[in-house]
């Protein structure tokens, strides 16, 4: 254990060199995407002021603070439409009530279109149920919006039959709702939930029972009933700016399309490299407690704080759970400087650490209870899990690894010594930081020792004031005054 002292810095040496290197490439690549940080949106035309919302990939979180940024927008600026430039698989139910609760802030819903560019599946058609228009571009479906369940390993979960009827129930009402309230028949989207409802219009069967709609261009346009009245769609565009003349009767709309800012991109981007940010706290964490120093506790609290800051730009958390988790910190540290053997703060503070790791990857709604959030908590802790799972594994194979690089001289050839050859009074020095356990050397011996308690740096001269069997406790030698 010798080449913690002696290789260690050298490696911190070698750090230092490469965090500047690694921040020259930050630097240098935020001066060149500097202009994304600054984009609020592009114009095209002129005339009536519409604004364009991309909804595009999976529905998530981030996506909320998006759509509420978007609409706030439109509405200070006066926007007289609104268009839902859509192209998406679905993604998670509760962004997706959340974003329509934001889209339904927009003063003029007359003036609120959904434009299907591709797909609009699951979620996806919801949110386009909420528009009081509908287009399709050429070659565009809208449909297939059965709720399912995915288990934390990415497959879809079964659930109870009890639980599914209940949930698709739950899914039926709302899509209906929306619907009925945005001026759509809501037996349409019905039919794109349930497989048991079927579409009968006038005595025409659409659809039967036992399957579920999606629609393409050609049949979401088709007109049935009397009087003859689109199924969904009110027509089909080809882009945006036909789309927009007409619906809303203009030649020449002027088109504020909305995009993502740096920040949320970058936001979106951390969120999904989280894990591997935990992974590499803990790593250089548990780096930290068996050298002592200060760059691998500052790198583990780097890469902490990036996990915390990627939640806060995707707006899945405030500041809040990063205080959290400085306030576990704290108390671990306490224990480890201050009383060293206490072990309850330690306990408190990590299990402190797990909240704060926790609630800053799932956001809990006002007046929410927590049996709800700890349901919708189960893919956040998954990924919690499976980071701490990662980096026990890695730290093992550190431990293991770490020692087989010292010198053959000191520690392969010589290994650790029974306490036999030892004796009370014998005088040595701290190899490893005594936390309270470590390695010690006495002569040409080296042990695992134990302090009564007291954290103990490496190398500290110490003493052997105990020896039980195989365990042989120490205290750092006083120097006189």
């Amino acid at each position: 254990m010798k080449m913690f002292q002696e290789a260690y810095p050298k490696e911190v040496q070698g750090m230092r060199l490469g965090m500047r290197k690694i921040a020259a490439i930050f630097l240098s690549f935020f001066s060149f995407c500097s202009p994304l940080f600054l984009n609020a949106g592009a114009i095209k035309g002129e005339g009536k002021i519409v604004y364009v919302l991309p909804i595009r990939d999976e529905i998530e979180q981030s996506m909320v603070y998006f759509v509420r940024r978007a609409v706030n927008e439109a509405m200070k600026n006066g926007a007289q439409g609104l268009i839902l430039d859509i192209d998406t698989p679905g993604g998670l139910a509760n962004s997706m009530e959340k974003i329509i609760r934001e889209l339904e802030r927009f003063p003029l819903q007359e003036n609120t279109y959904a434009f299907i560019d591709h797909k609009a599946y699951s979620a996806g058609a919801f949110i386009a149920a909420c528009c009081r228009h509908i287009y399709m571009a050429p070659g565009s479906v809208i449909g297939a919006a059965t709720p399912v369940v995915f288990s934390p390993q990415g497959g879809v979960q079964n659930l109870p039959e009890s639980y599914e009827r209940k949930m698709l129930s739950a899914y039926q009402g709302l899509i209906r709702a929306i619907a009925d309230r945005h001026g759509h028949n809501p037996a349409v989207f019905n039919a794109m939930v349930d497989k048991d409802s079927g579409l009968n219009i006038d005595g025409v069967e659409i659809l039967p029972k036992g399957k579920i709609l999606t629609l393409t261009d050609s049949e979401a346009c088709k007109k049935y009933g009397h009087p003859p009245r689109p199924l969904l769609a009110e027509g089909i565009a080809q882009n945006l700016e036909e789309l927009a003349q007409k619906g809303l009767g203009v030649s020449q709309p002027k088109l504020v399309v909305v995009k993502p800012t740096g920040f949320e991109k970058i936001g979106r981007m951390m969120t999904l490299l989280g894990p591997i940010f935990l992974t590499l706290g803990l790593i250089f964490g548990y780096l930290e407690l068996q050298t002592g120093g200060v760059v691998l506790g500052l790198l583990s609290l780097f890469f902490f704080s990036l996990y915390f800051l990627g939640h806060y730009l995707a707006g899945l958390s405030g500041y809040e759970p990063f205080l959290l988790f400085l306030l576990g910190l704290s108390l671990v540290l306490f224990e480890f400087l201050v009383f060293p053997g206490l072990i309850i703060p330690t306990l408190i503070g990590f299990l402190v650490i797990l909240a704060a790791l926790l609630s800053s990857a799932v956001e809990k709604m006002p007046s929410e209870s927590l049996v709800s959030w700890l349901s919708r908590a189960k893919e956040a802790a998954f990924s919690l899990v499976l980071a701490l799972g990662l980096s026990l594994l890695l730290i093992f194979m550190l431990s293991r690894l770490i020692p087989a690089k010292a010198p053959v001289s000191e520690v392969s050839k010589e290994g650790r010594e029974q306490p036999r050859d030892l004796a009370i009074g014998m005088r040595g020095q701290a190899l490893t930081v005594l936390r309270p356990s470590g390695l010690g050397k006495f002569q040409d011996k080296i042990v695992d020792v134990v302090t009564p308690g007291q954290f103990v740096s490496a190398g500290t001269p110490i003493q052997i004031v105990q020896i039980e069997g195989i365990r042989i406790v120490v205290e750092p030698i006083k120097k006189k005054v």
